[in-house]
């Protein structure tokens, strides 16, 4: 059974920011002393035959032995209404697993169509993605969020986005707030009110 994966977005044919998902699974498999192992994005992309229009989430299973599956399909982007604040008590995400049954779990008790997760009131992120929040002047991202996804990591290098530790009591403090990962650029990703969390 494979233990980890990584969703990559395949747009018109091409595979998107291999090498932030590759240096993800790069730190997974040092972290579980299995750096000897190898999951090589650039050739399993190569050897498959993708399709060339339109937008597709490519997955990758693996496990600590090398061992991995390859599935991609079409990609549509949720609409969200309502965001719900959940206290996740300690549970953590450190890496991208496959088992993911406490996160949905929550998420469907929450009874909203997305949750934002924070532990102790620091903010950390929704179900599926990363967050950042606007002042006014600037994108701040949670400084430990759940995961450490791939799109956020792009745009701190780049830039746009700065991280910070953020408390929900300074959630009033923000205009807006995008919802991003690896299958949403950030000028696609939706801009969301502050008063839909709830």
């Amino acid at each position: 059974m494979s233990q980890f994966f990584e969703s990559i977005r395949i747009n018109d044919g091409i595979a998107e920011n291999l090498n932030f998902h590759q240096a993800r699974i790069h730190k997974t498999l040092s972290s579980f002393d299995a750096s000897h192992n190898s999951i090589e994005l650039t050739t399993i992309v190569q050897e498959l035959v993708l399709p060339k229009l339109g937008l597709f989430k490519l997955r990758i299973s693996y496990d600590l032995n090398s061992n991995y599956e390859a599935k991609c399909n079409p990609y549509q982007y949720r609409q969200i209404n309502d965001f719900a604040l959940v206290d996740i008590k300690g549970h953590r995400y450190d890496y991208k697993y496959a088992n993911r049954d406490w996160i949905n779990e929550a998420l469907a008790q929450s009874g909203k169509d997305e949750m934002m997760m924070h532990d102790a009131g620091f903010i950390k992120d929704c179900s599926y993605t990363n967050i950042v929040f606007y002042d006014g002047a600037n994108w701040y991202t949670p400084h430990s969020p759940l995961l450490e996804g791939t799109q956020r990591a792009k745009l701190i290098q780049e830039g746009i986005i700065i991280t910070k530790a953020l408390h929900v009591d300074e959630l009033p403090n923000f205009q807006k707030f995008k919802c991003i990962n690896a299958m949403i650029h950030w000028d696609a990703a939706v801009e969301y009110k502050i008063d839909l969390i709830s």
